[in-house]
């Protein structure tokens, strides 16, 4: 029995060296650059997982988080419900210190730092009536979500959402005019963003200055868009499940955002003109040169779209050459063997189908098409039916490259943004929206006549832009007249005057307007019957005929129809 137990020893301790010799093999940590450290190090390293490349270590958080020997989840739980009966209580200078503890147990759980930056500018701030109140609140969600970049810089989705509150929150709150004047001033919130964007090389101060010379919020959130960029092209994060198209939309964007506001608060000029110059730039140079990773695996460039349908211009060209009347002489032959509905369906014009008939001529359409194998056995030379085979392939694939780039181009509206910039970027809508801007201060000072001329000029020029660019007229961008048109309405009525029946942008009134009514045309002057009901014609003298001129031709008539 003693000899038993002494084996177990010798077996139990030699496991043990063996269990520790093996656990130091794979937990050394890495000591310099020539030695990376055991396999979790390398691992962590592999996977950017380890600490120090997560972002800084904090020691308070880590104190913390080994003081709780694993109930760190459990103690996140228990100040997230403390939290939330602080805020019922308007208890929010707890709430904030609240949220300080919940991210040093979590320091890399991205979903408190957004839910709390949102909670704190969003939820807590509109608690408040005084804007300069909710504009500190805003401020407070703002530096707790930048404070989380801090430990988490290789997550460019954090980087975006702090962009998203400078963007969106300064620019479309209620009190956007209030907080788009104090946050040019506030140069001690500026301060404390420059030492989050110094590690990205930019500055406030430098790379943020609008009208004024002083920083502007929607420059600011491009800073941020621009950072979280760069994290993602040198390979330090990913994006996650986030569209591409979207992700890389927003620097441009930002830019051309930034030339909208200052156009509206009357900053139209050379300014707004740069700006809108360089936001295109981006948009179509940039961004639209950009390779976009796609969910089929393929990267697609958003400018390849126009060049794709050149090169099928070209490939469509010569495919009809060689096929010459062979396609036309496939598509009688199967439009003779369709179907009666569909037969009648495609004979009648589009317009005067019915639900069923519409449905009827589309398959038609689609069984008369001829395919590429048909169109090969009707050539007769080898050579050109391998021609033809190859262009048919290289169209399928340029068609296929097209429809996914056209899906990328919608979900960013590519199409619209770069029409619209390229237009506000000229001189005519720059005077049209200086003529707006004045017609609206010259309505503020009562000076009615004034602001209905200034308004009717720019309504000239508004009819000739949307007339070259009438996919402006049906988007969004009309939507910014919409108040103008509603105070020229005002004005008008004020005048004691009625809108105009040819007003040149009277479908902007009827789609902007709510219970707007176009005018009823004038009514046609009164026919003078006076000389019909007289019993007989009055004489008139007959006008002396000039010795130069031609005897009037004698008109012909009219066939009978």
């Amino acid at each position: 029995m003693k000899s038993d137990s002494f084996r177990r020893k010798i077996i139990y301790g030699a496991c043990i060296v063996g269990l520790l010799i093996l656990n130091s093999f794979l937990s050394q940590p890495p000591t310099g650059p020539d030695s990376p450290g055991g396999l979790l190090a390398q691992k962590r390293a592999e996977y950017r997982i380890a600490k120090a490349e997560l972002g800084e270590i904090d020691p308070t958080s880590e104190a913390m988080r080994l003081s709780m020997l694993g109930m760190d989840g459990i103690a996140t739980l228990i100040l997230w419900n403390q939290l939330n009966e602080y805020q019922k209580t308007e208890q929010y200078d707890h709430v904030n210190a609240i949220c300080e503890q919940i991210t040093h147990l979590n320091p890399h759980f991205l979903s408190v730092w957004e839910y709390q930056a949102w909670n704190l500018s969003y939820n807590i701030s509109r608690e408040f009536d005084n804007y300069r109140h909710r504009y500190l609140w805003v401020k407070k969600g703002l530096e707790y979500q930048m404070a989380g970049t801090k430990y988490n810089f290789d997550e460019p989705k954090l980087m975006n959402s702090v962009a998203h509150f400078f963007g969106i929150k300064f620019g479309y709150a209620d009190e956007k005019a209030q907080y788009r004047e104090i946050f040019p001033e506030d140069e001690e919130f500026h301060i404390e963003i420059d030492e989050y964007l110094s590690k990205a090389g930019s500055s406030v101060e430098q790379n943020a200055v609008g009208v004024g010379n002083k920083p502007d919020n929607w420059l600011v959130a491009r800073l941020w868009n621009q950072w979280a960029e760069r994290v993602v092209d040198t390979g330090a994060g990913k994006i996650g499940n986030a569209s591409p198209a979207i992700f890389f939309s927003n620097s441009p964007k930002r830019m051309m955002s930034f030339a909208e506001f200052i156009e509206k608060e009357g900053a139209i000029g050379d300014t707004a003109q740069t700006a809108w110059q360089k936001g295109n730039d981006e948009w179509t140079g940039d961004y639209g040169d950009r390779d976009l990773p796609t969910s089929w695996g393929i990267p697609v460039k958003l400018n390849d779209f126009k060049r794709y349908a050149d090169q099928l211009k070209t490939l469509h060209a010569r495919s009809k050459e060689l096929v010459g009347p062979i396609e036309q002489t496939i598509r009688e032959k199967k439009k003779a063997e369709l179907p009666a509905d569909q037969a009648t369906a495609l004979a009648i014009p589009a317009e005067g189908r019915t639900g069923e008939q519409a449905l009827a001529a589309r398959k038609a359409k689609e069984a008369i098409k001829p395919t590429s194998q048909e169109i090969i056995k009707q050539i007769k030379d080898p050579k050109l039916a391998l021609e033809f085979r190859r262009l048919a392939r290289d169209i399928t694939d340029l068609e296929f490259l097209q429809g996914i780039i056209d899906k990328q181009k919608s979900v960013v509206h590519f199409d619209y943004w770069n029409t619209r910039s390229s237009t506000e970027m000229t001189d005519r809508a720059i005077k049209a929206r200086s003529l707006v801007y004045q017609a609206n201060q010259a309505f503020e000072e009562a000076n009615l006549v004034e602001a209905r001329d200034l308004y009717d000029q720019a309504w000239t020029l508004w009819a000739e832009i949307y007339k070259e660019h009438p996919d402006l007229k049906d988007d969004a961008a009309s939507g910014d007249l919409s108040d103008d048109l509603k105070t020229y309405a005002q004005l008008l009525e004020q005048l004691g005057e009625t809108l105009p029946a040819d007003f040149p942008l009277m479908d902007l009134m009827e789609i902007h307007i709510e219970g707007f009514q176009r005018p009823a045309p004038p009514a046609s002057a009164p026919k003078d019957d006076s000389a019909e009901e007289s019993s007989e014609p009055m004489e008139e003298p007959a006008a002396e005929k000039p010795a130069d001129e031609k005897p009037a031709e004698k008109p012909m008539t009219p066939a009978a129809e």
